[in-house]
């Protein structure tokens, strides 16, 4: 069997060359140009005859008037028509006439276009103005109308009317010749002009040319430079514009290569999850933290379906995934997994012009875990002030209200104060965590110190019960040193050493002693060891320890806010050291401050 000749494709209409174009505009152009003037010349050309018209017929209506005043009261028709015989001179004049008060004619003078004049004996009784003043009438339209004014004849009273008729002729036959001229010169203008250009743009258009045959091979041969005949200052601009861009493809040729190499690496080293999706609906690129967040096979050539199906299996309910589509490119998503592990993320997506989705994946369970801890907070330390201050005002409002023995009030105003103190205590040390997180121990003023000076200045400084606590101090050398800020470690030996007091409210023994620990990695530790013989605390209590207002006495029994321990572990951990805690219930706590020495 033969083949089939191959089917040529109709070629398509090529546009018209930029000569053609250019010819074509500006006749055109020039057309346009030349018949808008004359229009606008035309009309101003009317305008101009129509209002010397109207003033030459005022003018002569006003002077026919006044002359014709002594033969009207003589009431002479003969000088009357002699009067306007001798005015029929002026341009386009066609009627004189002189009329009664009540538009009777008393004369009347027709005019001829050879200006031969000819009484006229038929003309009736006209309707002269209801004022006694010059009315100028249009009667007809351009090409046959006609201008009348009526002028009144005045000697003391109105004595008669004189009008004048004109012709409005003239005025067509004026805007007749400007057209035509008009008309001609566009002829005559595009003519010439076209001619000029044809022979200019033919010279000067095939650098042109040459330019963009360059510009067709310049994507595929970028960094080339042209050279052609610059005949004018536009074609040397076009040519050094092409030799720039040709220079500067091949650079941003380069800076693309470069850039994909940094997003490759970017997106490589980054650890928010990315995954992109072809228009086909098939895995293109996920870098390489997408398949850690993930726990599950993610690859290059994976349907999106299938890439949808293993999130679903990984959520806690899979019933409430929602897959990522052109729809919902506003909509922030949340998947909390439980395989491989507890993990909650956050899911963008992006869909582009070409039907490509890109997906972003950002593993947000510490933000999560932060945003409840800082509720739990903040639920925690209201509920921790409101209890001292609904106390407070309790017993405010009961010794406002009532009357009570001086005892009673005494022992209410106790309370108050006490419960004052708490508030006062709590929202101290409130301000002085909030105050050593937010610099971080930047105005810490640290100094290389001894350490028993520190433990003699904070145990001098507080005040024990008499006769039920005993305070025994083993203080070490004088040369054991380690930099602190004098004033912030003692706040916190102070806590500690007053929570051993607090927590033994039996009495008993409280001992400040000085542990040091052989180096490690070049470094030496000594540890402030406050230990009592109190009520001492469960393993799940030392668990807790640290956290803000938890106290491991909840029967209130034992003033305090909570806040001490956290206070203390936050300020040793800004000197680079730690708190230890051991405890056993009805055996008593040692808590240890760990701090590094100096040599």
């Amino acid at each position: 069997m033969a083949p089939h000749p191959p089917t040529k494709k109709p070629l398509a209409k090529a546009p018209w060359s930029l000569l053609a174009q250019v010819s074509w505009l500006t006749i055109a152009v020039t057309l346009l140009s030349m018949l808008a003037y004359g229009l606008w010349f035309e009309s101003r050309i009317a305008r101009t005859n129509l209002e010397a018209a109207q003033n030459q017929a005022r003018t002569l209506a006003a002077t026919v008037a006044t002359a014709a005043e002594r033969a009207v009261i003589a009431r002479d028709s003969g000088e009357l028509e002699t009067l306007l015989i001798n005015m029929r001179n002026a341009p386009h004049l066609v009627q004189l006439a002189v009329l009664d008060p009540l538009g009777k004619p008393r004369a009347v003078v027709d005019v001829s276009a050879d200006r031969e004049p000819r009484l006229n004996f038929e003309l009736g009784t006209q309707t002269p103005p209801a004022v006694a003043a010059v009315d100028l009438r249009l009667i007809g339209s351009d090409d046959s109308g006609r201008i009348e004014v009526w002028a009144p004849i005045q000697v003391g009273t109105l004595v008669g009317w004189t009008r004048i008729t004109l012709d409005r002729r003239g005025e067509a036959d004026a805007r007749a010749l400007v057209r035509q001229q008009t008309v001609v010169s566009a002829l005559l203008t595009a003519a010439v002009t076209v001619l000029a250009l044809f022979v200019f743009l033919r010279t000067r258009l095939r650098p042109v040319a040459q330019c963009a045959a360059f510009a067709e091979g310049i994507a595929r041969n970028f960094g080339a430079t042209l050279a052609v005949p610059a005949r004018s200052r536009e074609v040397a601009m076009l040519q050094s514009s092409l030799n720039e861009a040709s220079l500067q493809l091949e650079q941003q040729y380069h800076d693309i290569v470069e850039r994909n190499e940094r997003l490759d690496a970017i997106f490589s080293l980054s650890s928010d999850g990315l995954v992109v999706f072809g228009a086909d609906g098939v895995l293109a690129y996920a870098n390489p933290a997408m398949v850690a967040l993930a726990g599950m096979a993610v690859f290059t050539g994976q349907t999106k379906a299938d890439f949808d199906a293993g999130w679903e299996h990984q959520c806690e309910c899979p019933q409430d995934y929602r897959a990522a589509n052109a729809t919902n490119t506003d909509t922030v998503t949340e998947i909390l997994t439980v395989r491989p592990v507890r993990r909650l993320l956050r899911r963008e997506h992006r869909v582009n012009q070409r039907g490509q989705m890109v997906l972003y994946f950002r593993d947000i369970t510490a933000e999560s875990d932060v945003a409840r801890m800082k509720s739990e907070f903040l639920t925690t330390a209201a509920h921790e002030l409101r209890t001292p201050m609904v106390s407070v005002f309790g017993f405010v409002e009961l010794l406002l209200n009532r009357k009570y023995p001086e005892e009673t009030q005494r022992n209410m105003l106790q309370v108050i104060h006490r419960q004052s103190k708490l508030l006062i205590s709590m929202v101290t040390e409130l301000l002085d965590l909030a105050r050593i997180e937010a610099r971080a121990g930047k105005d810490f003023e640290l100094a290389v110190q001894p350490l028993a000076g520190l433990i003699e200045e904070t145990c001098a400084a507080i005040s024990f019960p008499e006769g039920t606590h005993t305070l025994a101090l083993e203080l070490p050398p004088a040369d054991l040193l380690a930099e602190f800020d004098a004033a912030k470690m003692r706040q916190a030996l102070g806590n500690v050493v007053a929570n051993a007091v607090k927590y033994s409210p039996q009495g008993g023994l409280v001992q400040v002693m000085v542990l040091c620990l052989p180096a490690q990695g070049g470094v030496r530790e000594a540890g402030i060891a406050v230990r009592d013989h109190g009520i001492g605390m469960t393993p799940e209590q030392c668990a807790h320890a640290f956290e803000r207002f938890y106290r491991a006495d909840a029967s209130g029994n034992i003033p305090g806010t909570g806040l001490g321990l956290s206070l203390v572990k936050e300020i040793v951990e800004l000197h680079a050291g730690r708190v230890e805690l051991q405890s056993s219930p009805g055996a008593g706590t040692t808590v240890t401050l760990w701090l590094p020495l100096k040599d």
